[in-house]
């Protein structure tokens, strides 16, 4: 699980858990020790035992029959029903004949199961450490301008073009929008994203390119994200301000892939009792029952850390516009988005409570609610009037709707270089070329779709009237 994910997961949060699932094992082998007498046996029974409670939930994936909630209700039972059966049988005297070559072929079976993994995982921090040049690099040097305004880049992960509220969800977001240009924003009405899913598309966009120019490993029939991955950590953006002379500021997203934890000032929550990654092991587990039954919830301890950092975020405007700068700030808040962990007023709110449509328009409110005082703020209390872009890196999660974004801009000069359907390909183009003095020519806006994370794209038109 931990390889599957390694590309979100810092590797300290895998340690606790291997710990103590090592710790288990030696504590369940030695009870069987006890009880049979035969330490063969013994870890023949501990292993049934830990793949039982492994696999408990992938389990109830691939049983084949409709699943009711009766039989959800049931499962749990018959799986410790039968868990206890094959200790049973492991142990009884007649497996006393357990010989050398028994315990070799589990051994062996183990340590092939086990080598998959742990190949991926050490090619992953090997190609990880490998450098990575772009086809095509617009990392800007030379001697920064005096008076350098602080840049905020403020991601809100899944966020709509106001068309798409109405249409979709019968929601007016004029008084938001509107809050927007009352505060000097441009509104950009008829923006798309590039791409359709969060890594695509924040490469794009740090990089002041398309994929497909930046790499020839954007292929369709490429699945490998590692390349990506490293285009985005190594982005132009963040080379190109540090080029300048800005302090880097970053906040803790929940993403490594998408977090600049090499930024000159990383903020993170304190870590909760309980990793996300955790959780997931958790839920995949017969530990989920406990879920299942209503004793914990395993769901809203995962949204915890989401509502931890959100609330960090929102918390450190005041502290973030009065220091002493030039600045650039890069902050990912995973909202809209899933986990749905807020009512409207930013109260917590236990996931899978509430439909998902309606969880997701009341994240929208959430935010609606408590961006506006933060920007209000970066403005107010910048010394030198700050630049600000507030923009979703995709919209909802529907083929028709995930490329229709929000896209606001708060430039208090170079704004006449923006337009109603400008993408975030060209954000940093026009930003660059007026504060930095360069001459990026503005790319066409090319909407790119894919199902799932992978670089088979299909062009999907701006129908927005402009």
């Amino acid at each position: 699980m931990y390889i599957f994910n390694v590309h979100d997961i810092p590797f300290r949060n895998f340690i606790r858990p291997l710990l103590i699932s090592v710790l288990a094992a030696g504590v369940l082998f030695l009870l069987f020790l006890l009880l049979v007498r035969r330490k063969n046996t013994a870890a023949l029974m501990t292993s049934a035992v830990l793949f039982m409670f492994y696999f408990y939930y992938n389990g109830w994936i691939l049983l084949p029959i409709k699943k009711t909630h009766t039989q959800a209700m049931i499962f749990p039972i018959f799986w410790a029903l039968s868990t206890l059966i094959i200790i049973l049988w492991l142990g009884q005297d007649r497996r006393a004949s357990l010989n050398v070559n028994t315990t070799a072929g589990v051994n062996l079976m183990a340590i092939i199961l086990l080598l998959f993994p742990a190949m991926q995982g050490i090619r992953y921090y090997i190609v990880k450490m490998l450098p990575f040049t772009p086809q095509v690099s617009h990392v800007i040097e030379g001697k920064p301008p005096q008076s350098l305004p602080d840049m905020y880049y403020i991601i809100l992960d899944g966020y709509p073009r106001a068309d798409v509220l109405m249409d979709e969800y019968g929601y007016d977001n004029s008084e938001f929008i509107q809050a927007l240009r009352d505060l000097g924003f441009y509104v950009a009405e008829c923006s798309q994203s590039n791409y359709s899913n969060t890594g695509p598309s924040l490469t794009s966009s740090l990089n002041l390119d398309y994929l497909q120019t930046l790499s020839d490993t954007i292929r369709p029939e490429e699945d490998d994200l590692l390349d990506l991955f490293k285009m985005l950590d190594d982005n132009a953006v963040q080379a190109s301000v540090s080029n300048m002379g800005y302090k880097t500021i970053s906040f803790a997203s929940g993403f490594l892939w998408a977090e600049w934890r090499d930024a000159d000032v990383f903020i993170a929550p304190p870590d909760g009792p309980m990793t996300e990654f955790e959780t997931t092991v958790l839920l995949s587990s017969y530990a989920r029952t406990l879920n299942d039954l209503g004793n914990v919830n395993f769901a809203d301890i995962h949204a915890e850390r989401f509502r931890a950092r959100t609330q960090l975020v929102l918390g450190s405007f005041d502290k973030l516009a009065p220091a002493p700068g030039p600045k650039f700030v890069f902050i990912h808040l995973i909202v809209p988005h899933a986990p749905f962990a807020f009512d409207e007023n930013g109260n917590p709110v236990a996931p899978g409570l509430v439909p998902p449509k309606e969880g997701y328009l009341t994240q929208v409110k959430f935010i609606n609610k408590f961006i506006l005082p933060g920007l209000k703020t970066l403005i107010e209390k910048s010394t030198i009037p700050p630049v600000i872009i507030l923009q979703g890196d995709h919209g909802p999660l529907q083929k028709d709707l995930q490329m229709k974004i929000l896209n606001a801009y708060y430039l208090p000069d170079g704004a006449e270089a923006l337009y109603p359907s400008i993408s975030p390909v060209n954000s940093f183009r026009v930003v660059f070329n007026k504060y930095f003095s360069t001459k990026f020519p503005l790319l066409e806006d090319i909407s790119y779709y894919s199902d799932g994370r992978k670089f088979n794209f299909s062009v999907i038109p701006n129908t927005c009237p402009q």
